[in-house]
């Protein structure tokens, strides 16, 4: 019987979080970046699938940590938000055209679960998300 992993502090949280989703974010970031330099559509679809690749890795690894008792379920609702965005992202790598990557960025964004990001970083005391200190 393999023992149950001890629960985070909410400061051992708060940097375990942090170092998490950090891979997601730049990964995003990258994305964006690109797409809004009007980046080949090949070089989208590598950042794609960059993105998807991070998102399971947080998504597992969200799941597998002891979270503080007052994340716990915003916790759970970010990796189901990250599991839900999955396909989408994996669409967007697969997409032939700029224009069917937007389509499937869009459904990903709205499966994205920016809410349960927001309200882990309140409860841990994190700063708010700023996108510079990802890109």
């Amino acid at each position: 019987m393999t023992a149950k992993p001890a629960q985070l502090s909410v400061v051992a949280a708060g940097k375990r979080y942090l170092e998490v989703t950090r891979p997601y974010n730049v990964a995003l970031e990258r994305f964006e970046k690109a797409a809004n330099s009007g980046a080949s559509v090949a070089t989208l679809q590598a950042r794609a699938r960059a993105v998807a690749a991070a998102n399971l890795t947080e998504s597992r690894q969200l799941r597998a940590i002891a979270w503080p008792t007052k994340v716990a379920t915003q916790i759970r609702a970010l990796a189901t938000a990250d599991a839900a965005a999955r396909p989408h992202w994996l669409r967007v790598a697969a997409a032939d055209s700029v224009s069917a990557m937007a389509k499937h960025v869009r459904l990903a964004s709205a499966e994205g679960g920016k809410a349960p990001a927001a309200e882990i970083r309140r409860l841990l005391g994190l700063p708010k998300y700023d996108e510079k200190d990802y890109s």
